[in-house]
């Protein structure tokens, strides 16, 4: 029982609270919370993503290990390359697209695919042109991603990426200004493990109609 219960996301917060010698209200101050909000994450209560990654930053450990324990880590790091899984889920996504054969002859079809482990995202030459990315190509994270949306919908993006992220969302269909002044369409899809753990999210974006 003793192991089983090691094997939380309350658990191993309580562990790190330990270790590091630290208050619920000082880590409330770093997180910007109460230090009663604190003390509910360490009773097993729910944590949005956001305040997970401020948690993890702070004390130097993975924000999946942290909140999802040794098990996750292992089952992602064997799903992070499965190309075929991406391809399927990017067709799953294009399926009821109506206008999908005028939009790959216009050549106007993008997609991104973020790993939640090393939270880097990978994106396609069309996907980089659509939003903006100059000449020597996209390299970053989901924060880099954001910094492409237009300033006065980046709130509303990233409301939608947190709830996926939190695996309150499998799928999200999205419109939105750009940095550069284009109107573009987010279509994307969590790709999950056995156990229902959020894996990758893989996004199709196109022109908005």
């Amino acid at each position: 029982m003793r192991e089983r219960e090691q094997e939380t996301f309350a658990s191993r917060l309580t562990h790190l609270i330990h270790e590091h010698n630290i208050s619920h209200a000082e880590i409330g101050r770093i997180v910007g919370v109460s230090g009663q909000a604190v003390g509910k994450w360490a009773k097993g209560g729910n944590i949005e993503y956001d305040n997970l990654l401020s948690l993890a930053n702070h004390f130097g450990v993975n924000w999946i290990w942290l909140r999802y324990g040794d098990d996750a880590m292992i089952s992602f790091s064997e799903r992070r390359t499965g190309s075929k899984a991406r391809r399927a889920v990017i067709k799953d996504i294009m399926d009821n697209e109506r206008r999908m054969r005028l939009a790959l002859d216009a050549a106007t079809i993008g997609t991104w695919d973020l790993d939640l482990v090393s939270d880097q995202l990978v994106m396609s030459a069309v996907a980089e042109k659509l939003l903006g990315v100059d000449k020597n190509g996209f390299h970053g994270n989901k924060d880099d991603l954001l910094d492409l949306v237009a300033a006065e919908d980046r709130e509303r993006v990233e409301e939608v990426f947190n709830q996926v992220l939190e695996n309150r969302l499998e799928h999200f269909d999205i419109v939105h200004g750009t940095a550069h002044g284009k109107t573009v369409r987010h279509r994307g899809k969590v790709v999950q493990d056995d156990m229902g753990r959020p894996v990758r999210v893989v996004c199709v974006i196109t022109v908005a109609d």
